[in-house]
């Protein structure tokens, strides 16, 4: 056990001393029965940007030569057609390889430098990863959580006996080491803090029971430093740790501090490039799914610890290229003619929640959704929101004869056909389309529950509460 803590210690001097500087790696290889006529390899530079880099070459005959830029140890994946492997390189292996493109996995072979390391990962792969009793998926995570903890228990001891017992025959660097351990320890993690909701995505909450405090103590014992960057396993454990913390305090995915949260908790618990590591994957998350305010505001946060340029660099450009129609971002504003003939602006409701409704009186699923719509606008009448319709079809006696004759309730305006430019401003694909934007002109979501749904009400209802308590 000594001799595992020390390996894990040093896991975190190398990602400390992570750093960008020059080497290669050549992988050369024979292919019996190949299965297309190219092999690629990916590679990803830097931990903190999720870009992958391909290098891929055309076979001759069978055999291949790939030059992988290597500037650290780096896990790659090794792709022929459909079949992927992972390859593990340092600066300076000449790995050789061979396999049957019918039975990839089950033949692959690597000699040369770096042999014993990546011969261990495709047997580490073929035993752990695709063999189903090792798997939490399908049949695992129905276990209570006594069950689920004996049978992590369970794989880990193996895994570990396993390497050692592998190593002991076949040497390997002590840096494959620390990246193997950190796979089997942050593997373990991962899959434990994930068990409840994984549980529930899964639809397994029959008699399910909520796992006590014990369940989650492994935490405290865990050192959630002394992972490589490098390791899949350790990535997913960083998102994961976070978002259970966050949870924890009462925040689910869809409030709009979600990320904030897992943010603000990443700082607390965790130190040096581990807390980079893990506020940078939040960050692009944030972008993607989250509130723009606070992803901007978390930038600016991460920009004065980064010590890494070209991560900002990256998370900016992101965060430009994803600002359209964002939560958080300013609707795009417009003035169009009313069923009455008068002129109306989006912005004419500024200090009222607005359920923007986008939709064609010739449009049938639009038509199905008006009587809901109807009671979802009564229903909410004495509310401070107001129903606001967009009708997009090409004949506007058709849109007119439809609201008049059926005397519908809320704010219509009219706007010709698909082909408009507040169409593409809106990024609109299909109608109907919901949004809801909030009493600044923000979007509060860009896909609104529809008026059929049942919590559409109570949507609307926890938005404007949420709005009354931040003003008191």
């Amino acid at each position: 056990m000594k001799r595992i803590q020390l390996l894990l210690l040093l896991a975190a001097m190398l990602l400390v001393n992570y750093t960008f500087g020059q080497g290669k790696a050549i992988i050369t290889g024979k292919i019996t029965n190949p299965l297309s006529d190219e092999i690629t390899v990916i590679t990803y530079p830097n931990p903190l940007i999720p870009e992958e880099k391909e290098i891929t070459v055309e076979l001759t005959g069978n055999t291949f030569k790939l030059e992988i830029p290597v500037t650290e140890t780096t896990l790659a994946e090794l792709v022929h057609d459909n079949e992927v492997v992972p390859v593990y390189l340092e600066p300076g292996y000449t790995l050789n390889l061979s396999f049957n493109g019918d039975k990839f996995l089950k033949t692959i072979k690597f000699e040369g430098k770096g042999a014993n390391e990546n011969n261990y990962l495709a047997q580490y792969t073929r035993r752990f990863d695709e063999v189903e009793d090792y798997q939490v998926l399908p049949d695992n995570i129905k276990l209570n959580e006594k069950g689920f903890t004996e049978f992590l228990d369970y794989r880990k001891k193996d895994q570990l006996k396993n390497l050692e017992k592998y190593s002991s025959k076949s040497p390997v660097s002590e840096k494959f080491k620390v990246f193997a351990l950190s796979e089997i320890e942050y593997g373990y993690a991962n899959d434990k803090v994930t068990y409840p909701a994984l549980r529930q995505r899964v639809g397994e909450t029959r008699n399910y029971v909520a796992p006590s405090a014990a369940f989650y103590t492994f935490l405290d014992q865990l050192d959630v430093q002394k992972g490589l960057a490098i390791s899949p396993a350790y990535i997913s454990f960083l998102q994961n740790y976070t978002a259970h913390y966050t949870k924890a305090a009462g925040l689910a995915e869809t409030d709009k501090l979600y990320y904030k949260k897992n943010y603000t908790i990443a700082a607390e618990k965790l130190q040096g490039n581990a807390r980079l590591l893990a506020q940078a994957n939040i960050l692009k998350q944030s972008i993607q799914k989250g509130h723009i305010g606070y992803s901007e505001e978390m930038l600016k946060d991460y920009k004065v610890s980064s010590k890494q340029p070209e991560v900002v660099a990256y998370l900016e450009k992101y965060l430009k290229e994803n600002s359209k129609n964002a939560l958080g971002s300013l609707a795009p504003d417009f003035k169009l003619k009313s069923i009455d003939g008068s002129e109306v602006a989006l912005s004419d409701f500024k200090g009222k929640l607005v359920y923007l409704n986008f939709w064609q009186a010739g449009c049938g699923l639009c038509m199905i959704e008006l009587p809901h719509l109807q009671a979802l606008t009564k229903q909410l009448q004495n509310e401070n929101i107001v129903f606001l319709n967009v009708g997009l079809d090409d004949d506007e006696e058709k849109w007119r004869k439809t609201v008049t004759t059926k005397q519908l309730l809320g704010t219509h305006l009219y706007l010709k056909g698909m082909d408009a430019e507040l169409v593409k401003r809106y990024d609109l694909k299909e109608v109907p389309a919901y949004f809801l934007i909030d009493e600044e002109g923000r979007f509060l979501t860009v896909k609104a529950r529809r008026p059929n749904d049942r919590e559409a009400a109570n949507d609307i209802l926890r938005h404007l509460n949420q709005g009354q308590a931040s003003t008191k």
